[in-house]
C-alpha cells in the first residue's frame, strides 16, 4: 500500500475513531489539516517522511475532538473576568465577601466590581447574599454579583444608585431587568478579548475543539465579533457554529447571510427560539412561539427551541408540528435545547416529530441535590431521560451550557453513564447510557447537530484533524473513574493547540 507522507502521526495509541466502518486503530496520520490515514502501527514507516512530526502516545487513548453543542463562549469569557464565587471557590457568604474585599483592595474606588457563579443552595447560609453583605465587602465600589443561572443578580447600594433602582430593600433582582442591563457599563473590547483568550484555553484544556454558541441574543454584531477574534492568530482556535437569536434573524438575512454561511472555522448555525429568555416570560404564548418558529423555518434555518420545563416542551413540540405541516422538511434536525424533563406521553410526540435533543447531563450532577428536593422520587426517570431518547430513535448531542455549568465533557459523560449527583446519590440508573454512547454524543452527536458530521465528529480519512489524547481509555475504566480522566493534548487542524 502506498501512502502520502504525513505532517503529523499519532502512534502507539488506543484510537477510538467513532467511525462505524473502522472503530479502532493504533495510528492516525494527518496531512494538510485533515486525517490522511487511520491504520495499524505496521504502517508507521510508510507514512513517515523527513518532515513528519511523530507523537508517541505511550498507550494513551485518542478520540475525536469534543463538540460542545450548547454553550455560551462570550458569556464564558465575561464570567472568567468576574470574581469567582462558584461553589468550587466559595462555601459561604463570608467567603464571597472575602473574595470581593480582596478585589476591592486592588481596584480604584467607584470602579465596578463584577462577581459571578454563586449558588445559594451551595452556601452554608442557604440564602442569597444581599446588598448589605456586598456593602460590607466593598463600600466604595458599585458591585454586581450574578447567580450561576444568570437569571438573578444582587447589587450593592452604590450599584443600585448607579442604575437608578430604589424599590428593592435587599438588592436582589430576580429575572431580567432592562434597567440593570442598561445601567452597568459593558466589558470593554480589550477586557473581552482577554476573557475570550482565557475561555478558549479553558475549552481546549478539556479537549473541546468545536463550540456551538446558542445565545438567544446573538446578532450580526456577535458574528462580526467572532470574525474579529478569528482574524487574530491564536486568540480563538476552537471552531465556532453561532446560532442566531430569533430577534436577530431579519438583520442576518438582510445582510445576505444564511444558515451554513462561513467556513469550518466560523459558521452560522440555526435560530434560537427562546421567547422565555428574551422576554422574561417563563411561559410565552403558543402563538408567539409558532410565529417565530415558522418565520425561521421558512427562511431555511434549523430551529433550536429553549426547553427548560414541561410547558416549553409542549409548546415547542406544538410549534414544530405546525412548521412541518406548513412546510415539510424530512431531515430538518430541529433541536430541543436542554429538554431536562420529559414524561412518557411527550416522548411519544417527540418520537413522531423526531427533533434532536441537545442536553446537559452536568445539570443533573451539580444540581442533583436541588432536583431531589423538588422532584418526587418516582419521577426521577423523567429527568434527563437520555436512555429513553436513545431508545426512541432520537439523535442526542451532549453539551455543557457553560458558563452555567463547568465545561468538562468527561463530567458530563460520567453523569450520563452513572446518573450520579455530586454527592454520589443515584437518580434513575435505568436512564444511564454506555460510556461509548456518551462519547459518541459528545463528538459525532455534536457534529450531527450542526450538520457537520461529514467533516468532523469521527477520526475518518478526509475529515478535519481535530483530535484529543486522553490519559485513560474511557471504555476500560470503572464508572467512577470516568470523571477523573485527563485531557493530555488537544489538536485542531493537525496542530497542537494545548497540552498538559
Amino acid at each position: 500500500m502506498t501512502y502520502n507522507k504525513a505532517d503529523l502521526i499519532l502512534y502507539n495509541a488506543q484510537i477510538f475513531t467513532l467511525d462505524e466502518k473502522n472503530m479502532q486503530a493504533e495510528l492516525v496520520a494527518v496531512k494538510d489539516g485533515k486525517i490522511l490515514a487511520v491504520s495499524n502501527k505496521s504502517d508507521l514507516d510508510l507514512l513517515t517522511g523527513p518532515n513528519t512530526k511523530l507523537i508517541d502516545c505511550q498507550g494513551m487513548t485518542v478520540i475525536p475532538g469534543f463538540n460542545d453543542a450548547h454553550c455560551h463562549p462570550i458569556g464564558q469569557a465575561i464570567t472568567l473576568l468576574h470574581i469567582d464565587c462558584s461553589p468550587f471557590n466559595v462555601k459561604s457568604i463570608i467567603d464571597i465577601k472575602k473574595e470581593i474585599r480582596k478585589q476591592a483592595q486592588v481596584t480604584p474606588p467607584d470602579k465596578w466590581l463584577r462577581a459571578a457563579q454563586y449558588n445559594e443552595m451551595s452556601l452554608t447560609e442557604k440564602r442569597h447574599p444581599t446588598r448589605w453583605d456586598l456593602d460590607e465587602a466593598a463600600p466604595d465600589h458599585p458591585v454586581i454579583l450574578v447567580h450561576y443561572s444568570a437569571g438573578t443578580c444582587i447589587l450593592n447600594s452604590r450599584a443600585l444608585q448607579h442604575v437608578g433602582i430604589r424599590d428593592t430593600n435587599d438588592g436582589i433582582i430576580f429575572g431580567m431587568n432592562a434597567q440593570v442591563q442598561k445601567g452597568i457599563p459593558p466589558v470593554d473590547v480589550a477586557e473581552l478579548e482577554k476573557g475570550m483568550r482565557l475561555a478558549s484555553q479553558k475549552y481546549l484544556s478539556y479537549g473541546i475543539t468545536s463550540l456551538q454558541d446558542t445565545g438567544w441574543n446573538n446578532s450580526l454584531n456577535h458574528w462580526h465579533t467572532y470574525k474579529r477574534y478569528k482574524s487574530k492568530d491564536g486568540l480563538l482556535p476552537n471552531r465556532i457554529s453561532m446560532l442566531i437569536g430569533s430577534a436577530g434573524l431579519e438583520e442576518i438575512t438582510n445582510n445576505c447571510l444564511s444558515m451554513g454561511c462561513g467556513d469550518n472555522q466560523l459558521r452560522i448555525g440555526g435560530v434560537k427560539i427562546a421567547l422565555d429568555e428574551s422576554t422574561g416570560r417563563h411561559h410565552p404564548p403558543q402563538e408567539e412561539i409558532n410565529l417565530h418558529a415558522l418565520k425561521a423555518h421558512l427562511a431555511g434555518f434549523q430551529l433550536a427551541f429553549h426547553v427548560h420545563d414541561q410547558y416549553n416542551l409542549r409548546a415547542s413540540l406544538g410549534a414544530l408540528s405546525l412548521v412541518l405541516r406548513e412546510s415539510p422538511r424530512p431531515f430538518h434536525r430541529h433541536r430541543l435545547e436542554h429538554c431536562m424533563v420529559c414524561t412518557p406521553d411527550l416522548l411519544v410526540s417527540m418520537a413522531k416529530l423526531r427533533p434532536m435533543v441537545v442536553t446537559q447531563p452536568s445539570f443533573l450532577h451539580y444540581g442533583g441535590e436541588d432536583f431531589m428536593k423538588t422532584v418526587p422520587h418516582d419521577k426521577f426517570h423523567c429527568l434527563f431521560p437520555i436512555n429513553s431518547y436513545n431508545r426512541a430513535g432520537l439523535q442526542v448531542a451532549l453539551s455543557s451550557d457553560s458558563p452555567m455549568m463547568p465545561s468538562n465533557p468527561l463530567v458530563g459523560i460520567y453523569t450520563a453513564v452513572t446518573r450520579k449527583e455530586v454527592h454520589g446519590q443515584e437518580l434513575a440508573l435505568e436512564e444511564g447510557i454506555s460510556s461509548m454512547d456518551a462519547l459518541r454524543m459528545y463528538t459525532l452527536g455534536g457534529a450531527y447537530a450542526s450538520f457537520e458530521e461529514g467533516i468532523k465528529g469521527s477520526i475518518t480519512p478526509g475529515k478535519l484533524a481535530d483530535l484529543v489524547i486522553l490519559s485513560t481509555n474511557p471504555n476500560k475504566v470503572e464508572w467512577e473513574e470516568l470523571k477523573d480522566i485527563k485531557v493530555m493534548m488537544t489538536i485542531i487542524n493537525g496542530k497542537v493547540v494545548w497540552e498538559r
